[in-house]
């Protein structure tokens, strides 16, 4: 079975406009585990700092804003993710988005879904 997830990363370039790409977690480094966690692998993502579940009502789409460097997982419903180079991606159950720096151009969240949207967020130190 293939593990199939969206996964993107939202950026600053040098001039502070904010970009989306994809990212492929399983071109990581992968550390395998020993005896029976053999076949069992992690890679390490960055620093926690905070972990904090956050809830998008129907309709919620705060404005452009800085963000926290930060791994987040969608867990239930649908949210799309905005850049300040105007790309837009959308988050189904289960996908992901690392957020590295937004300096100044920020990143958007909005739920344009029927219902609400959560979203398991862990902050992290600056990467």
């Amino acid at each position: 079975m293939e593990c199939v997830v969206a996964v993107f990363r939202v950026f600053a370039d040098e001039a502070g406009a904010t970009h989306i790409e994809d990212l492929d977690l399983f071109d990581r480094p992968w550390e395998n585990g020993p005896g029976d966690f053999k076949g069992v692998g992690g890679s390490v993502l960055g620093d926690a700092s905070r972990v904090m579940l956050m809830r998008f009502e129907r309709g919620a789409r705060p404005p452009l804003h800085r963000a926290v460097p930060c791994f987040a997982v969608l867990l239930a419903g649908s949210l799309v993710v905005s850049a300040s180079d105007g790309t837009n991606v959308e988050l189904a159950p289960g996908d992901a988005v690392r957020v590295e720096t937004t300096g100044q151009g920020g990143w958007r969240l909005g739920n344009r879904g029927e219902g609400e949207a959560l979203l398991a967020v862990v902050q992290m130190g600056v990467v």
